[in-house]
């Protein structure tokens, strides 16, 4: 995490770690002793000298990064995708939170995503062509987390084969639906999730998602485009051939987008730098400024099942699971979303405003 001054303004920098990202401190110590193994940094079991575990966290210091990441991809192929490396949990909960000025960002092509794709390669490699098949067992082998719940895997099974279909001929369809599955339940809804609660507390919270690239886009995405169109990318000469105009214009969006944040707290420039809240306008709403604007939820039902359904479903079995995203939030008041989509620009973009309109130009992004 980093913080610095910005002359004339205010501290800014760091990174928020959504709270469902947190694990237990037995779970996180399984996975460091399974990566160790992976990487023959486990010469014991650990518990008849403590002096090892020194020495395998020094091993797995010195282990070239991508070594370390090749070894967690295949460790999160085999246990499923709903499992992630995250931060340990704190013993106390933090009693309370500063207010902050958020920018959070999601993406199609998280890397998240990449990961649950292995448990598709995984299923065809041992044969499986029945994508049905292979869709409940990767889903019943990883849903849940540690502690998982019967009716909730069952729920989540049925949910997303609602996309699927139940023959060898549906099975390209069963990654599409593992994907929609660790997508949402890891990264838009816990997004959603936190910038309504940081919201709710009376920060200013700007929320952009990133779509694929469309069908006749040559841009490569082994790096996310959101981070492409920041650093621009699309401009410079050694991949200026791979994007459309319109891609080149939206990196200049993106690029005004972000900067415009990190200089002021604002995605846009602001005539006025300190603006009120205006008349009638309700907390954790926003009014539409500009035609081809309209207000859409993002995975809306998706995000209903995991924040709604599934802690009813885990309560009904008597388990409770630290790992559900919306056992990690309070009940906070519904906060509306703006969400923007200009066709065809092919990025789209969310935005909470909890206390003041921003005037036009809040879209600049899409």
């Amino acid at each position: 995490t980093a913080t610095w001054q910005l002359p004339g303004n205010y501290h800014r920098g760091g990174s928020v770690f959504s709270p469902a990202a947190l694990q237990s401190e037995a779970g996180s110590r399984r996975q460091a002793l399974h990566l160790a193994r992976e990487l023959g940094c486990l010469t014991s079991d650990l518990s008849s000298n403590p002096a090892d575990e020194d020495k395998m966290a020094a091993c797995l210091r010195t282990t070239p990064a991508s070594t370390l990441n090749a070894a967690q991809t295949k460790l999160l192929a085999v246990s499923g995708p709903f499992q992630a490396w995250s931060p340990v949990s704190p013993s106390a909960a933090p009693s309370g939170f500063h207010r902050v000025d958020l920018l959070l960002g999601t993406s199609m092509l998280d890397g998240l995503i990449s990961r649950a794709r292995r448990i598709k390669d995984l299923e065809a490699l041992q044969g499986r062509a029945d994508g049905k098949t292979a869709f409940y067992e990767a889903l019943s082998n990883s849903l849940g987390g540690e502690r998982s719940s019967v009716l909730l895997k069952e729920a989540a099974g049925w949910f997303y084969s609602l996309q699927h279909l139940p023959s060898p001929a549906g099975y390209n369809l069963f990654s599409r639906a593992l994907d929609n599955a660790t997508r949402d339940l890891f990264i838009v809804c816990p997004s959603l999730q936190m910038a309504s609660h940081w919201a709710s507390s009376k920060a200013n919270v700007f929320l952009y998602h990133q779509p694929e690239a469309d069908a006749h886009s040559r841009a490569d995405v082994s790096v996310p485009l959101d981070l492409q169109f920041v650093f621009g990318a699309p401009h410079h000469p050694m991949s200026l051939q791979r994007f459309t105009a319109e891609y080149r214009r939206l990196s200049l969006a993106v690029m005004s987008y972000v900067s415009n944040f990190i200089k002021t707290g604002y995605t846009h420039q602001l005539a006025n730098k300190s603006p009120t809240k205006q008349p009638n306008q309700q907390l954790g709403s926003m009014k539409r400024h500009e035609n081809g604007l309209c207000n859409h939820g993002l995975r809306t039902d998706a995000c209903s099942f995991w924040s709604e359904l599934a802690p009813k479903l885990t309560r009904q079995t008597g388990e409770e699971n630290p790992g559900e995203p919306a056992a990690l939030f309070p009940q906070n008041r519904p906060c509306s979303v703006l969400f923007c989509s200009v066709p065809p620009a092919p990025c789209d973009c969310l935005f909470f405003s909890p206390q003041m309109n921003l005037g036009r130009g809040l879209c600049s992004l899409c």
